[in-house]
């Protein structure tokens, strides 16, 4: 009896270490679970072999990994070897081209960040992120924590490896609100050059789709008129339905902006994706808009005059 005391005391931590579980309740799902244990939803799934896409049931009871298996699951014999000869190196996280992996990749929103330049970080659409975070709207604040991606290997925080420019390709591009191609181009040309394109607007669309939602927006503010250059970015939204975008820095995301070619007083309406990226060869634009928005408007060159009214 004696000798079953000391081994008693030894094995409290370990009960005080057994599994943790949660019963889901009315209206939790993975995310909600996921969020109040620090654990991501696909994870949670994986260590309770269910489906991420099939939802819960009142009364389910999930088992909950700690931080130490989560961990393990990353472990493998190479890795293992090579730590017990080396120190670790730490690899540089390149840009998430193809979201493929079990481990979430991470990245904290910063200041006057949107989802369409977070996108354009991790080279991913808007719209995987927002499935990705099972977000319903684009509206992101400043510390919110997003997926946007995953890897084969754990990771808190996501950063990004300084790719050269010329190795660099564009996202595929579906014909949807938020996902735009924008090409900014390397450095400022001299001149202003003749704006080149293959594409061609399919019909007259008067302005764009969006003309006939502009009158619906209201601020309850007045009307704010703005004049200066304009640039083009390129886009393959906009040719075949008149959903023209457009980047700028005061107008919110989402909201509906007039644009008006001074040159010929034609006038074409776009929607917000997102802010004007802090460049050297954006400093002297107000806005910046799609190349189908620009053939509207009959611009010739890559920087033209503008009026704008939102």
């Amino acid at each position: 009896m004696k000798n079953l005391i000391p081994l008693f005391i030894f094995l409290l931590p370990l009960f005080g270490a057994a599994q943790k579980t949660h019963t889901v309740g009315p209206k939790e799902s993975l995310f909600s679970i996921g969020r109040l244990y620090t654990v991501h939803p696909r994870e949670l799934a994986s260590f309770n072999n269910i489906s991420f896409e099939t939802g819960l049931t009142i009364g389910q009871v999930l088992k909950i990994p700690s931080k130490t298996k989560v961990a393990a699951l990353a472990e493998t014999p190479v890795a293992t070897a090579a730590l017990k000869k080396q120190k670790p190196v730490k690899e540089p996280v390149q840009p998430i081209i193809n979201a493929k992996g079990n481990f979430p990749v991470y990245h904290t929103v910063a200041k006057k960040e949107g989802l369409y330049s977070i996108s354009k970080k991790y080279n991913v659409t808007i719209a995987d992120i927002k499935k990705w975070n099972n977000m319903a709207g684009d509206a992101v604040n400043e510390g919110m924590k997003l997926v946007v991606g995953y890897n084969n290997k754990p990771s808190e925080t996501a950063s990004v490896a300084a790719v050269p420019e010329e190795k660099k390709q564009p996202v595929a591009i579906k014909k949807t609100e938020a996902e735009v191609l924008v090409s900014v181009p390397a450095k400022e040309p001299a001149k202003p050059a003749t704006v080149k394109t293959e594409l061609k607007l399919a019909g007259e669309f008067k302005g764009g789709f969006f003309k006939s939602l502009s009158s619906q927006q209201s601020t309850g503010n007045a009307v704010k008129e703005e004049q200066g250059m304009a640039g083009i970015f390129k886009s393959t939204s906009g040719w075949e339905d008149g959903k023209y975008y457009c980047l700028h820095n005061s107008a919110p995301a989402g909201s509906i902006i007039k644009i008006t070619n001074t040159s010929n007083q034609k006038s074409v309406y776009a929607k917000v994706l997102d802010l004007i990226p802090d460049l050297q060869q954006n400093s002297k634009l107000i806005i910046r808009i799609s190349n189908a928005a620009a053939a509207e408007l009959g611009a010739t060159t890559t920087d033209f005059n503008c009026r704008l009214e939102f």
